[in-house]
């Protein structure tokens, strides 16, 4: 199975290496390094992971947590691919990606 990110995903992941660089050297690559771990579990077993709450029901979407990070993404998965839609704060991931369904 193979993976995208929408464009928004991709820019508020991109934020987020921003801002944990900004707070100390290297750290920015640590969170870009554990995202993409977790992806790479998504796509390894894209059904394994829970069902994001408050989801449409007509739509599979699944959310992981990034291991050393309060972070989540948030991502359906398809007969093709497996699609990130957020890359999310766990405080905010209730609010921003439902508007990306």
């Amino acid at each position: 199975m193979t993976y995208r990110f929408l464009a928004d995903a991709r820019a508020e992941f991109h934020d987020a290496v921003d801002w944990y660089e900004a707070r100390r050297a290297g750290l920015g690559d640590e969170f870009s390094d554990e995202v993409y771990a977790t992806v790479q579990k998504i796509v390894a077993n894209p059904h394994a992971y829970s069902p994001a709450a408050g989801a449409p029901r007509s739509r599979e979407i699944r959310v992981l947590k990034v291991d050393r990070f309060d972070y989540l993404v948030v991502y359906e998965v398809t007969r093709a691919e497996s699609v990130v839609i957020a890359v999310a704060h766990a405080r905010s991931v209730r609010r921003e990606w439902r508007r990306r369904l």
